[in-house]
C-alpha cells in the first residue's frame, strides 16, 4: 500500500478519542459563561459526542455495502468540521450540545470505516504496528492541539472550538490520496456474520472500561484543578496534553513490549494506571498532576491497541468489521457514561471530592492487576487442554 494512502488512513486516528477530548479546555470557561447550567451537562460537552457515535457506528456496515469507503469518509469529515466548529458561533448551551451530537454522528462514520480498512489490508505484525502508530498519532496530535487549546481557552471558550478547523487538512488528504475502496461485497458480508467468540465480549468490555478510566482526565481535570487551586485555565490544555504524550509513547512501545512481556504487559499497564490515579488523588502541584496524567496516558496508549490486536487474534477475519464496531460501541458508550460513573462513586463513598474518586479507582485498578494473571493462566491452561 502506498505511503500516501497509509498517511491518509492513519490521519483519521485523531478524529476518534481526540475529537471528543478537544473540548476539554472549554469546560471551565463554559461553566462560567453559562452559570445556571448543571455541572454534569457542562461535562457532557466533552462526552455527549461519544453517545451519538453509536447510531452511525452501527449504520457504517450497511453504508459500506452501498457506498465506497472514500465517500463515507468524505461525508463523515464534512459533518465533523460542521459539528466541531459550530459551537463557536452559538449563544445557546442546548445548541452547543446539538453540534457536539453532530460531531459524534460523524465519528461514528469515520472510526469503524478507517479501522476496518486497516484490519482488512494489514496482517500480523504489520497490523499490530499500524494499530500502535494509530494510537501514537492520536496521542501526539492531541498533545499538540490540546496544548494550544489550553492557551486558547484563556482567551475564550469559542476559540477552543475553532481548533476543529484542522479537519479541513484531513478532508483534503482523503480527497487527494485515498482510493475509493469499493463497497463490501454482499457474499463477503454474509460469510462475516459468524458468531463472535465469547472471549471477544470480555475484550470489548475491558476496552470500554479502560477507555472510561482515561476519559476521566479530560472530563474532570478542569474542575478538579479549579476546586483544588492547582494551576490556571491554560493548565488544563497542557496537562491533558501530557496524558496524550503518554498515549503517544505507549502506542510506539506496545508492539515491542507485547512481544517481550506477553501476558504480563496487561497487569503492568493496570498497575501503572493505578499509580497514576493514586498520584493525582494526592497531588497538590501542577507537576505532580503532570506525572500522574502521563502515567495514565502511558497505560492507555498500550491498552487501547492491545484491544485491537487481541480482537484481530481471536475473531475470524470476515467478522472483524462487526467486532470492531461492537468494541468501539463499548468504548464510546463508556466514555459517555464516565461523568455518571464519577457521580455514582461519589454517592457510594458519600463524598463530593474528586480526590476520593481517584483514590477508589486506583485501588480497583490495583486489585484488577493482581487478579488478572491467575485468570489469564486459567484461560491458557483451558485452551491447551481443549487442543490436547
Amino acid at each position: 500500500m502506498k505511503l500516501s494512502v497509509r498517511i491518509s488512513l492513519l490521519s483519521m486516528a485523531v478524529t476518534t478519542t481526540f475529537g471528543t477530548m478537544m473540548a476539554a479546555p472549554a469546560v471551565k470557561p463554559l461553566a462560567v459563561a453559562f452559570p445556571g447550567t448543571n455541572a454534569l451537562l457542562v461535562q457532557w460537552v466533552v462526552t455527549i459526542s461519544s453517545l451519538f457515535i453509536l447510531p452511525t457506528l452501527f449504520m457504517a456496515g450497511n453504508l459500506g455495502r452501498r457506498f465506497s469507503r472514500k465517500k463515507i469518509l468524505i461525508a463523515g469529515l464534512l459533518m465533523y468540521i460542521i459539528g466541531g466548529v459550530g459551537p463557536a458561533f452559538m449563544n445557546s448551551f442546548e445548541m452547543i450540545l446539538a453540534f457536539r451530537a453532530l460531531l459524534g454522528l460523524s465519528i461514528g462514520l469515520i472510526s469503524p470505516t478507517f479501522n476496518a480498512l486497516i484490519a482488512e489490508n494489514f496482517q500480523g505484525k504489520e497490523r499490530s504496528r499500524m494499530n500502535g502508530i494509530q494510537t501514537s498519532i492520536n496521542g501526539i496530535g492531541g498533545a499538540i492541539f490540546l496544548s494550544f487549546g489550553g492557551i486558547i481557552a484563556s482567551f475564550g471558550w469559542r476559540d477552543v472550538f475553532l481548533t476543529y478547523l484542522y479537519a479541513v487538512v484531513l478532508f483534503l488528504l482523503v480527497i487527494a490520496f485515498l482510493p475509493k475502496f469499493p463497497p463490501i461485497q454482499s457474499e463477503v458480508v454474509a460469510k462475516g456474520t459468524a458468531k463472535l467468540p465469547k472471549f471477544f465480549f470480555a475484550v470489548a468490555a475491558a476496552a470500554g472500561l479502560h477507555s472510561m478510566m482515561f476519559t476521566l482526565i479530560p472530563t474532570n481535570l478542569s474542575l478538579y484543578l479549579s476546586n483544588n487551586g492547582i494551576g490556571t485555565v491554560a493548565s488544563v490544555g497542557y496537562l491533558t496534553a501530557f496524558a496524550l504524550v503518554g498515549v503517544f509513547v505507549g502506542g510506539l512501545a506496545v508492539t515491542r513490549l507485547s512481544s517481550m512481556l506477553k501476558k504480563r504487559l496487561v497487569p503492568l499497564d493496570l498497575a501503572v494506571m493505578a499509580g497514576g490515579f493514586l498520584l493525582i488523588g494526592s497531588a497538590h502541584t501542577v507537576w505532580t498532576v503532570a506525572v500522574a496524567v502521563f502515567m495514565i496516558g502511558l497505560a492507555e496508549g498500550m491498552l487501547f491497541p492491545l484491544s485491537f490486536i487481541k480482537t484481530a487474534e481471536i475473531v475470524p477475519k470476515l467478522s472483524l468489521t462487526s467486532a470492531i464496531s461492537l468494541m468501539l460501541a463499548c468504548v464510546y458508550a463508556c466514555q459517555f457514561l464516565s461523568p455518571l460513573f464519577v457521580k455514582g462513586i461519589e454517592q457510594l463513598l458519600h463524598t463530593d471530592s474528586t480526590r476520593g474518586v481517584f483514590m477508589a479507582i486506583a485501588a480497583a485498578l490495583a486489585v484488577s492487576a493482581v487478579i488478572y494473571m491467575p485468570i489469564a493462566r486459567m484461560r491458557k491452561n483451558g485452551a491447551v487442554q481443549s487442543i490436547s
